[in-house]
C-alpha cells in the first residue's frame, strides 16, 4: 500500500513510463542523479493526488533539504508600489492585515518544496495563503485566484501542494519539518478561493468527484492514519468583485495599519464570507 512504502519503493505509475516521459532523469543510475529533479516535474495535468504523490516519489526518492523555510508559516508582506497583479495585491493585503492583528492565523507564501531536489526550479512552489488553527490542528491551504488560469488548473495546483504536504510529512525523518506546526495537522483543507464569476463557465462536478475520491483513497491508507484532507472551491461573496486598491502602494496604505480601514474591513469580510460553490452542467450552481 502507498502509505507503507519506503522511500525509493514506488508502485508503477499508471501512465507512460517515467523514463520515457522524462529522459533527462536517466543520466545515471545513482540516487544522487535522481534527487536533482524538481519535486514537481511531471505533476501537471492530473487531478489524482495519489498519482501526483507517486511521481514525486520517483522524482526525489531520497529527499533532503537544508532549507529553514520549508513549510514555515510566515507573512511575506513586501510588494512593489507599482504592482497591479490582483492576486498578488490580495495575498499581500491578507498578510499585512494578519500582521496587524486583523486576520489572526493567516500566513502567505508558504514554501512547499524549498531545498528539495533542484531547489532552483522550486522557487515559485509556495502556497499562496495558509490559515492555521492551533486548537484543533487544522491547516487551510489556499490557492488564490482572481482572473488568471482556469478553475481546473487552480484545482490541479492546490492538489500539487497537497501532495507536497503528504510527501514532506511522509519523509519528515529526512526533511527539516519536524518542528513545523502544519506538520502536526489532523485536518488539511485544500481550497481554491476566487470571485464567484471565476467559476461561472466551468463544470467542475466530475473533476471534484475524481479529486475527492483520490483524496479519500489516500487518507485511508495506514501511512497517513490520523490525518484527513478535503478539497473545496469556495467563492467570495457576490459583492466582492473589485479590489479596494489598484496598486501595491495602496495595498500598503490601506492594509498595513494598526487601525482597520474600510478597505481592510472589506478584505476581512470577503474572506469570512467565502462560500462553497458546486458548479453543475452548464455552469449552474447546485
Amino acid at each position: 500500500m502507498r502509505g507503507e512504502r519506503q522511500a525509493g519503493s514506488v508502485r508503477p505509475l499508471r501512465s507512460t513510463p517515467w523514463s520515457v516521459q522524462h529522459p533527462e532523469l536517466r543520466t545515471g543510475s545513482g540516487a544522487s542523479n535522481r534527487t536533482m529533479a524538481t519535486l514537481f516535474v511531471g505533476t501537471k495535468g492530473t487531478d489524482d493526488i495519489g498519482e501526483i504523490l507517486d511521481r514525486m516519489e520517483v522524482n526525489c526518492p531520497y529527499p533532503s533539504s537544508d532549507s529553514r523555510k520549508l513549510w514555515q508559516l510566515r507573512r511575506a508582506t513586501h510588494i512593489s508600489g507599482h504592482s497591479r497583479r490582483k492576486e498578488t495585491m490580495l495575498e499581500k493585503a491578507v498578510a499585512m492585515l494578519a500582521r496587524n492583528g486583523h486576520m489572526p492565523g493567516w500566513f502567505n507564501q508558504c514554501p512547499a518544496a524549498s531545498g528539495i531536489g533542484d531547489s532552483s526550479r522550486n522557487k515559485h512552489s509556495n502556497v499562496d495563503l495558509v490559515h492555521w488553527r492551533t486548537t484543533d490542528r487544522h491547516a487551510l491551504l489556499v490557492e488564490l485566484k482572481w482572473d488568471s488560469d482556469s478553475p481546473f488548473q487552480a484545482v490541479q495546483q492546490i492538489l500539487r501542494y497537497g501532495a507536497a504536504y503528504f510527501f514532506c510529512r511522509r519523509h519528515r525523518d529526512r526533511l527539516p519539518v519536524g518542528n513545523r506546526r502544519v506538520m502536526s495537522a489532523r485536518q488539511v483543507s485544500l481550497r481554491v478561493a476566487a470571485p464567484a464569476r471565476y467559476y461561472a463557465d466551468a463544470n467542475l462536478q466530475r473533476c471534484l468527484s475524481r479529486t475527492r475520491e483520490s483524496l479519500e483513497t489516500l487518507c485511508s491508507e495506514p501511512g497517513v492514519r490520523g490525518l484527513s484532507m478535503s478539497l473545496d472551491v469556495p467563492a467570495f461573496p457576490q459583492w466582492f468583485d473589485r479590489l479596494p486598491f489598484t496598486n501595491g502602494a495602496e495595498v500598503r496604505k490601506y492594509c498595513d495599519r494598526q487601525r482597520l480601514t474600510d478597505a481592510g474591513r472589506e478584505i476581512v469580510d470577503a474572506f469570512e464570507g467565502l462560500t462553497s460553490v458546486r458548479p453543475g452542467p452548464g455552469g449552474k450552481r447546485v
